[in-house]
């Protein structure tokens, strides 16, 4: 920002208010409140050195911003309470936000005006400085330590006006018309010797405050009580707020504080509020009742003004605070009255506006004052008045020329008869208002007066809690008798006064929280200091203060900003005294800009959110909030568990989120959400736990799973009992949702939640999910944050299409480019990645060769004893194609594959490559039943090499190639200690879909026609015509599950050669990515033969002879064997291996036989799933173990003999 830039701002000073997210849970002091007692206390407790946090409901509003138009004031005008004589105000279709400047608090004969903002009422009042006189303040109803001395009070006065520096209108200045017809009427009353100019809070001419900030020269527009926007008003936001800031007290704007709650072990209080972002009160049950909270660890200041302090304790009270029975008893209206003197004899100017709509202008909103609160020494206090003059707001000035017209229609008949020639020019001047608007020369609204009396009520307003609002009642006679006779003393000078006596108005509500006449709470709410009584007798609370006009106990008879503020002043130097506090009031701040930054630092202003960045993303300017119910439990570690299951178990307890989401935008583009919001959950904290600066990633492609798109949560949260814990949560939508709104809705709506501790201790698991109801509503609760223009409406798009362009990948997942979902790393590899080392082509006995890769053990990974010799493993695995880089059992996609588990337990392992994937001529023509010699060619190497026999594990076809070795005799079962087939052995029982597919060869026959003898998986090149016409074709491949529905081209073509290999749920996303790495193709020989076999159920030969007959089956005697299968398992069927065992265990008998059924898994993921080797290597582990300890058994028993 330039330097001329700043300077032609009329808001040069630092922006005050932190975004809320960036809140402290907890700081040494709270201030509830933003007007001039809460401002005192933010300043001075900050320059104490604590550390602060100001809570305010309403928003920072700037100079510049405040409401010009009566279109602009509707909209920033909330009523609230109840009237019977008032009930269309009450439904005002404009109501509803507390956050509004302007609040009318309708009750039973009295009303109040106040304003919610940042600066509390110094933003719309007058800015009139007045003390209050010392027989006020000697008045019985003040505690004993004010009534006794009130010149006490000078000092903290003079406090005061130090910084707000208050200063009459100038005499070089254009003197307002207003102001001399208000001297010239004090003459004809007599008393001209009581009118004088107020001190206003206000600067004349171009300078800076006492705090560093500039300040603008007024230009009398009269706009003081709909906020000037001249920069000119030395509000609390400019003076104590704005010195609280550069000292480190962070203020946070929007919070409703609902009630406070001293804390369980008595050191500080919670303060429970709730949080006004945009959109939030669209759930209107929620909104009040997930409350955040934030602790006071050693003071909490109550300066919301007296309805608001008021209010919030007597919500304390009714969730348990001990307070004094006098909460909300004896308020004032301090009274207060506004009458118009309408159309009178000569032009007032009396309605505010800038020069551009009268030359000339009214002046600041009041400028001069009768003072007759003293006319003698003996005089009572109570009849004591003042009567300044006012403004008529500019936007309101045609609404007040239509009431005050209508409201003298009555008086003109009579008028007219004793007071024609009068009433006549009084009727024409009214004419030319209504015709020519309220600004015009000679009319009446110019010729109209406006005068605010303040004088003593009877103190007998009430405030309570009704229908969750705060409702006021004042009594229907007395004041109003009081007001009459005040007119009727003035009507032959204060001509054609017009005021509805009926009920009144103030903008001076005092009390509530009254101060105590005799130090007890039978007489009051708080001390001399505003400390708050624990009850009726005469113990207070050590750190709660009201510091607002709450405490003041009767009315004052004057404008009551100074008082108020030199209460707190004292309030505060005491307070400071007696706890040996050092605030230091002597440094100044220097010179304030917009682009300062706080003399104390502050962290969270270090913050990337402060400043609208989070890591790399940018916020795209949007928010919205969702809610989420649900249950949770701590009595179980089993994650994913749905809400019903969770419920199911009896011990868990509702727990529910509402959570406003802020969108950022990275690149690629990537989004992420940056969550405020609370969750409740019994079984976690007693109260709300507040939810700052978490996120929700929006569809990531996360490793642990193949093709599927997660919302991540990761919400750190932190407990009234001081617990912090981290809710990991997540939405997974993958192909099980295609072309399903219900599944959809499910994966969109449903959060699965694991909470842990700040150390990592599991806390426990929930599930949540957006009810349909709570969805509409959250679709109405977007909102911008900033300025609504076409880059922010753009931005919401770009963000909405993506949404649902990631939905729409999945609902039409099957026809979706394969290329949207592959990993973005290029072949991912772990780390961990081993290569062979040694790798020896062995030759057949039919002379054809084979490769077998060597890899030695690593003692001392997982290793138990390092001395012991371990047998040799073999692996072989099934028909993967021509040359793939990878073997199914030593994949570098896994965290752990089968070569690295084994080997780290000590275990020397080998991984045969069969003729069939070692020569593209000899794969061509060769059959399952030729690669026995290359089992045979294997272990012969093997046992030459090794001092022990070699425990085999075998796939698919190579685990059918080592039967028939087996069942043929090409491999004697004395020459292997053990053995592990997977999913199939010697009987073959096709899956459903592959056994339709094997009802005819003909299929087979018919590809070797269209594109020749081989099956390709992966391409190294450009594909055929005809190869992409069937990549689209196998799109339509059907699956018995969606989940396992997929994009990728090589998947579904090992599915269409083979079957479904896998559960895609156990595949991570690396390894599904590189399917080509690992399976090339199939030559449509060996596929026939398979067919064959499969269709026949049995070992075939060459010839097609059966080998599973009863003589070859007692080849495999004595040889110990692991049959294993997935229980969903599409390839063969569970049935295979079930036959094998069942027929092992007829022959031989049960003890060398064993049978592992797989839950969850398919065929191949047993091998290369992600979680295989802690839900499958372990049995084979086991077994090998068993086969080692049997062997010596066995030796030890031939030896014995």
């Amino acid at each position: 920002m330039t330097k001329h830039h700043e300077e032609s701002r009329v808001d040069d000073y630092p922006q005050l208010s932190l975004p809320f997210r960036c809140m402290q849970p907890e700081y040494d002091v709270v201030v509830v409140g933003s007007g001039y007692g809460a401002g005192v206390a933010a300043s001075r407790m900050a320059r104490a050195g604590k550390r602060v946090a100001v809570l305010e409901l309403g928003w920072e509003i700037r100079p510049g911003s405040f409401p010009q138009t009566l279109k602009e004031c509707l909209r920033e005008l909330n009523v609230t309470g109840s009237s019977r004589r008032n009930r269309g105000l009450r439904r005002w279709p404009l109501s509803g936000s507390p956050t509004n400047l302007f609040q009318l608090t309708l009750g039973e004969g009295q009303h109040a005006f106040t304003a919610h903002g940042l600066g509390g009422g110094s933003l719309i009042n007058g800015g009139v400085f007045l003390e209050a006189t010392e027989n006020v303040l000697q008045m019985s109803s003040w505690p004993e330590e004010i009534r006794r001395d009130p010149t006490t009070l000078a000092e903290y006065y003079t406090r005061a006006a130090k910084i707000l520096q208050p200063s009459t209108y100038p005499d070089n200045r254009p003197q307002p018309k207003k102001l001399l017809h208000l001297q010239e009427q004090s003459k004809w009353l007599g008393e001209a010797e009581n009118f004088y100019r107020v001190p206003l809070t206000t600067f004349f001419h171009g300078t800076r405050n006492s705090t560093g900030v500039k300040m603008n020269a007024n230009t009398g527009s009269g706009h003081e009580c709909t906020g000037l926007n001249d920069g000119s008003k030395n509000s609390v936001a400019v003076t104590y707020l704005a010195d609280a800031w550069n000292w480190g007290a962070e203020i946070f704007c929007g919070c409703e504080v609902r009630y406070v709650e001293e804390a369980p072990d008595g050191k500080g209080y919670f303060i429970y509020f709730s949080w006004h972002g945009k959109g939030r009160d669209v759930f209107q049950e929620e909104f009040h009742s997930q409350l955040f909270w934030v602790k006071a660890n050693e003071y909490c200041f109550l300066g919301a003004g007296a309805l608001g302090t008021t209010e919030i304790l007597l919500r304390s009270a009714r969730k348990g605070l001990s307070l004094s029975s006098l909460v909300g008893r004896s308020m004032s209206g301090n009274g207060n009255s506004l009458v118009f003197g309408y159309n009178g004899n000569d032009d007032i100017h009396g309605i505010a506006g800038d020069n551009t709509r009268s030359s000339n202008i009214p002046g600041p909103t009041i400028t001069g004052i009768i003072d007759n609160r003293e006319k003698g020494l003996d005089k009572d206090p109570l009849d004591g008045y003042v009567i300044e003059d006012g403004c008529i707001p500019e936007p309101f000035a045609p609404v007040v020329q239509t009431m005050l017209s209508f409201q003298v229609l009555r008086n003109e008949g009579i008028s007219l008869i004793w007071h024609p020639q009068r009433q006549i020019r009084k009727t024409l001047a009214a004419l030319k208002s209504l015709v020519m608007g309220p600004y015009a020369a000679g009319g009446a609204i110019q010729r109209t007066s406006t005068y605010l009396i303040m004088s003593h009520d009877s103190n007998e307003i009430t405030a309570s809690i009704k229908r969750d609002q705060i409702n006021i009642e004042g009594p229907t006679e007395g004041y109003r008798e009081k007001l009459k006779k005040i007119l009727s003393s003035t009507k032959h000078v204060l001509i054609d006064m017009i005021d509805r006596c009926q009920e009144e108005v103030t903008v001076h509500i005092l009390g509530g929280a009254n101060m105590s006449r005799d130090g007890t709470g039978r007489e009051g709410v708080t001390n001399h200091l505003g400390q708050v009584y624990t009850g009726n007798g005469s113990e207070t609370y050590r750190g709660l203060f009201c510091c607002d006009a709450s405490t003041i106990p009767t009315s004052l008879g004057i404008n009551p900003l100074a008082t108020i503020t030199a209460l707190a002043e004292r309030s505060l130097s005491l307070i400071a005294e007696r706890d040996h506090l050092l605030p230091d009031l002597n440094t100044g701040n220097g010179n304030l800009h917009f682009a300062s930054s706080p003399r104390v630092s502050l962290k969270s202003l270090e913050r990337p959110l402060a400043t609208g960045r989070h890591d790399s993303y940018i916020s795209v300017g949007w928010q919205f909030t969702e809610v989420l119910e649900g249950y949770f439990t701590d009595k179980t570690k089993e994650v994913g568990l749905t809400m019903s299951e969770i419920k199911a178990q009896g011990v868990s307890s509702e727990m529910r989120m509402v959570l406003t989401v802020e969108v950022y935008r990275g690149q690629g583009p990537r989004y992420r959400g940056i969550c405020t919001g609370t969750v409740s959950c019994l079984t976690l904290s007693k109260a709300t736990m507040n939810v700052m600066e978490g996120t929700i990633d929006f569809f990531l492609s996360t490793e642990d799973c193949a093709e599927s798109t997660t919302l991540i949560y990761t919400l750190p949260v932190r407990s009234v009992e001081g617990t912090e814990y981290t809710l990991k949560g997540s939405k997974r939508i993958d192909s099980r949702t295609s072309f399903s709104f219900r599944r959809m809705w499910k994966a969109t709506s449903t959060v699965t939640v694991v909470a842990s501790q700040r150390d990592g201790t599991y806390a426990g698991m929930g599930a949540l999910q957006i009810p349909i109801l709570a969805f509409q509503l959250q679709m109405r609760t977007f909102r911008p944050t900033a300025v609504l223009d076409l880059a922010s409406i753009l931005s919401l798009l770009m963000f909405l299409t993506f949404f649902t362009l990631q939905i729409s990948m999945f609902f039409f997942h099957p026809f979706i480019p394969s290329l949207l979902f592959r990993s973005p790393r290029v072949n991912p590899i772990y780390p961990s990645r081993r290569f062979a080392s040694a790798v020896r082509e062995l030759k057949a006995a039919d002379g054809v060769g084979s490769l077998l890769q060597m890899y030695e053990a690593q003692p001392g990974l997982e290793q138990e004893e390092e001395s012991i010799s371990r047998p040799p493993v073999l692996f072989l695995p099934g028909i993967t194609g021509v040359g793939p880089q990878f073997s199914i059992f030593d994949l570098p996609f896994q965290q752990c594959n089968m070569v690295d588990y084994f080997s780290a337990r000590g275990y020397r392992c080998y991984v045969l490559t069969p003729r069939w994937s070692s020569d593209e001529h000899v794969a061509m023509e060769c059959t399952v039943f030729d690669s026995r010699l290359d089992i045979a060619a294997a272990v012969e190497y093997i046992s030459t090499q090794e001092t022990q026999k070699p425990y085999v594990i075998a796939h698919c076809q190579g685990s059918v190639a080592l039967g028939m070795a087996l069942l043929s005799g090409t491999v004697a079962p004395a020459q292997l200690l053990g053995m592990t087939g997977n999913s199939v052995f010697m009987n073959q029982v096709f899956g459903y879909w592959n056994s339709v597919k094997a009802y005819s060869p003909r299929l087979i026959r018919l590809y070797e026609f269209l594109d020749g003898p081989y099956f390709p998986i992966a391409f190294h090149g450009k594909k055929g015509l005809f190869q992409l016409c069937l990549d689209f074709i196998l799109r339509l491949y059907p699956v018995s599950y969606p989940r396992d529905l997929c994009t990728s081209a090589a998947c579904r073509r090992t599915s269409f050669a083979f079957g479904l290999l896998w559960n895609h749920e156990n595949l991570d996303r690396s390894t599904h990515d590189n399917i080509d790495k690992f399976f090339t193709g199939c030559p449509t020989k060996i596929l026939d033969h398979i067919v064959r076999m499969g269709s026949r159920g049995r070992c075939l030969d060459n010839e097609l002879r059966p080998l599973l007959t009863p003589d070859n089956i007692q080849r495999l005697k004595g040889l110990p064997i692991l049959l294993m299968s997935g229980t969903d398992n599409e390839v063969f069927d569970p049935d295979s291996t079930l036959r094998d065992y069942e027929l092992l265990r007829r022959q031989f008998g049960e003890s060398l036989y064993r049978r592992f059924l797989v839950r969850g898994y398919g065929h191949l993921d047993p091998v290369v799933g992600k979680s295989a080797a802690d839900d499958v290597y372990w049995r084979v582990f086991d077994h090998l173990k068993w086969c080692e300890e049997h062997l010596k058994s066995t030796e030890n028993a031939i030896g014995m003999e």
